[in-house]
């Protein structure tokens, strides 16, 4: 009777041990799998700054290159290193990752996100159009469109969406393609009088 309670007890604990180790492993890729996935709200949001190169003009660059420009922390990851393997306009795109905004009058494109590290990056600079020339600049920051940014990344029902800020992007000499403005909504606000 003992052996076979034993057996049964055995075969009961080897089962429990394989339900053990098999959710550990399965919690395990799970996670690693998880944790080495971009995350898509990011690669989403670097496919549009690629396509804004498509429906975007810019008046004449003289500068050997397309400048992709990055202010603040770096969200992207390495999602944008393949950028630089494309041209717009014929001119190589390069990715600058500036520590001040002095250093963005050569950007065509600048994103600009928040920072914790430097106090110093204030993205009201990033805001002042005429400081700028013709640089697009674009942000996640919660109203940046609205005041006076002219692209703004929105999260809305999980879903990245556009706001522009016409006023903003005609100030600055860019000319942006109506099927843009068809995929995202128009708002107001700063700019320069």
């Amino acid at each position: 009777m003992f052996p076979i309670f034993s057996s049964h007890c055995n075969v009961a604990l080897q089962r429990a041990a394989f339900y053990a180790k098999s959710a550990l492993v399965c919690g395990w890729v799970l996670s690693t799998a998880h944790a080495d996935e971009p995350n898509l709200e990011y690669k989403i949001k670097a496919a549009y700054l690629y396509n804004f190169t498509k429906f975007i003009t810019w008046p004449n660059n003289p500068g050997p290159s397309f400048n992709i420009c990055l202010i603040g922390d770096n969200p992207f990851g390495n999602l944008l290193d393949t950028l630089e393997t494309k041209t717009v306009a014929d001119k190589p795109i390069r990715l600058r990752h500036l520590d001040s905004l002095k250093q963005a009058q050569d950007c065509q494109i600048l994103y600009a996100e928040k920072t914790e590290q430097r106090i110093d990056i204030n993205l009201t600079g990033v805001l002042l159009v005429g400081n700028l020339g013709k640089t697009l600049t674009v942000s996640s920051q919660p109203f940046f469109a609205e005041s006076g940014g002219m692209i703004g990344f929105v999260l809305d029902d999980e879903k990245v969406r556009l706001h522009i800020n016409l006023k903003a992007l005609k100030q600055s000499g860019l000319s942006i393609s109506a099927k843009l403005i068809e995929v995202a909504t128009l708002v107001e606000g700063g700019g320069r009088e």
